[in-house]
């Protein structure tokens, strides 16, 4: 690798450490960057596990099996209990394909695989820094690293404060990007639709929507609350929702094929997460036109301007309130980075008066919400660019190849 050229950023011929057996996040994400910018870049996938989901698939089979690759053996599976054979099978792939570097996705710790000294290693955080445990293997990868990228600037510090990641090591902060879509909400004046999408467990505090909805529905007789994504809280919900009498105006959706759709069905939208390393749906809802209520905590308040896109509440109650409506609603990790003070914080969450009290203003306001639906989607066009994000990552990956190279 020592002596290449890079001036030409075609030229950079990078694997990319990432699982695609689940459809979570990272997953999706992963494989909207890697099909939209891997024909013109010499991009090579290592597979934590050698399963794709299903639904990816169909993404990268005109890429087998020339880039991707098991770091596991192939079909020749190598157990766990061959440590040192599937060591030496990684070493020998990566210099096989002279990787000229290795983004690690969102794996911050229990690394498969070994990775080389010679090969400038870069971090992609997107999440990971906020769950993991402290153990030293974690340490160690976190000094042998030539570089980061974050998906937030909440992601950058939570390394840096959390985890005591070198301030110096050459960073940047690459936002997800989004296609615009072409559906958009259309925001009548007859009716007024909040909506909420995620997994139902703690730390998404889907509670909190619904008890916000509950204030809501006091003040705005015509409100509606249409929920997305399934999960263990969906029960607790459910019975909430009977025993406040909410059951005609809140609605159940499940998982939902149709995002775009549910996006532009919707008035305003609220991500009342206590923790949110980006937000992807608080992204998806503005590109569609939605005003979006989010609390002032990690990446949350970098996608949500205040009272020009939608509204940024500070999340002040604790956690721990929920819990009478069942133990699980407050389970979830406690620290999370505040945004007004640059440190971290003990998770907070949404009073729902005060998020009510800003929804109702919007209930009664259509050409206030069209105003913000229209700031929201030029932001998205503007500053999340699919295009602009693939060359801006190969270039970071090229300086920082060139910078360990020379």
């Amino acid at each position: 690798m020592t002596g290449k050229d890079f001036s030409d950023p075609s030229t950079i011929r990078m694997g990319h450490l990432v699982s695609l057996r689940n459809l979570g996040g990272v997953e999706r994400y992963f494989t909207r960057f890697y099909t939209r910018h891997a024909p013109r870049n010499d991009h090579h996938v290592l597979l934590q596990t050698n399963d794709v989901h299903p639904l990816l698939e169909p993404a990268y089979t005109a890429y087998r099996p020339s880039r991707l690759h098991s770091i596991k053996g192939g079909r020749w599976h190598i157990p766990k209990f061959m440590p040192g054979t599937r060591k030496r099978y990684q070493l020998n792939m990566m210099r096989r394909l002279e990787l000229d570097a290795v983004v690690v996705w969102n794996k911050i710790a229990n690394h498969p695989l070994a990775f080389d000294g010679t090969i400038p290693l870069i971090h992609f955080e997107r999440g990971s820094a906020w769950l993991a445990q402290d153990a030293p293997g974690l340490r160690g990868y976190l000094t042998r690293l030539n570089g980061v990228l974050c998906n937030s600037y909440a992601g950058l510090r939570m390394l840096q404060l959390k985890w005591q990641l070198d301030e110096h090591i050459p960073h940047q902060v690459l936002q997800n990007a989004i296609s615009l879509p072409t559906r958009i909400a259309d925001h009548p004046g007859d009716r007024f639709r909040l909506g909420f999408a995620g997994r139902m467990t703690g730390l998404k505090a889907p509670m909190v929507a619904l008890e916000t909805f509950a204030e809501l529905k006091q003040r705005c007789p015509e409100a509606e609350l249409w929920i997305a994504g399934n999960g263990p809280l969906e029960p607790v919900l459910k019975h909430w929702t009977s025993k406040w009498g909410l059951e005609e105006s809140v609605r159940f959706l499940g998982l939902v094929d149709d995002m775009p759709q549910f996006y532009a069905s919707l008035d305003a939208f609220i991500c009342p997460s206590w923790r949110e390393p980006f937000g992807n749906v608080v992204q998806e809802a503005l590109a569609h036109g939605v005003p979006t209520l989010v609390g002032n905590v990690d990446g949350l308040p970098e996608l949500v301007r205040h009272d020009v896109n939608g509204a940024v509440l500070s999340p002040s109650r604790s956690r721990q309130s929920l819990a009478h409506y069942d133990p699980r609603c407050a389970e979830g990790p406690n620290d999370v980075y505040d945004p007004t003070t640059d440190s971290l914080a003990d998770a907070g969450i949404l009073e729902p008066a005060e998020a009510a009290a800003v929804l109702e203003s919007w209930a009664h306001a259509p050409s206030l919400r069209k105003r913000m639906a229209l700031a929201a989607r030029e932001q998205v066009e503007q500053e999340f660019d699919l295009d602009r994000y693939g060359e801006t990552l190969v270039d970071f990956v090229r300086q920082v190849a060139r910078k360990t190279s020379s």
